[in-house]
């Protein structure tokens, strides 16, 4: 059923150890941009769950929009509806 690998040639040998090396390669470099992504100042936003959930028991969020939220305009709803009237 299953045919045994009798020999490997060096070919063979050097594609397994390309193919080991780049796993590797990126093993590493996953794990030094998640300790990075830790880190204070590294970059990458990171929201603040415990002063969010400060606010919402306290009740300041509630019943509020965001600051970039608006009611459409006509002329906006118009245009996500299509041009026709």
């Amino acid at each position: 059923m299953f045919r045994q690998i009798r020999y490997l040639k060096s070919r063979d040998l050097r594609f397994l150890g390309f193919v080991a090396a780049t796993g590797l390669s990126i093993v590493l470099y996953l794990g030094v941009g998640l300790r990075l992504a830790d880190q204070e100042g590294s970059g990458w936003r990171r929201l603040d769950l415990d002063a969010l959930l400060q606010r919402i028991e306290v009740g300041e969020l509630d019943d509020r929009e965001a600051d970039w939220y608006h009611r459409a305009t006509e002329e906006e709803a118009r245009g996500a509806r299509g041009a026709t009237p």
